[in-house]
């Protein structure tokens, strides 16, 4: 009985290892994701162009907005109209442009 447990303990850990290296994985994939589109959204500010639409992951959608802060993982959009602000997590952007 004991090396069957034994066994059992070892088969646990590889499959635990495994599930955190795929996590570790992914993790640096999405964040890499994340850093093009905060590249983007840092040009977007230095050129002060209005965004036509911000697609967020919750359904809403910002509309012509302008991009006034970039943070490591926050962007702050400016309405020009009413001057109102939202501040959105980069992670929260589904798209963003004319789509």
């Amino acid at each position: 009985m004991d090396s069957e447990e034994t066994v059992n303990h070892e088969e646990v850990q590889q499959e635990f290892n495994l599930v955190l290296l795929l996590l570790l994985l992914l993790s640096r994939q999405q964040s890499g994701d994340h850093s093009a589109l905060r590249r983007q959204l840092v040009m977007s500010k230095e050129l002060g162009i209005p965004v036509s639409r911000v697609n967020l992951i919750n359904g809403s959608t910002l509309q012509n907005v302008i991009v006034k802060e970039v943070l490591s993982d926050l962007a702050v959009f400016q309405n020009p109209l009413n001057n109102t602000r939202s501040n959105v997590a980069i992670s929260s952007i589904v798209s963003w442009g004319a789509f």
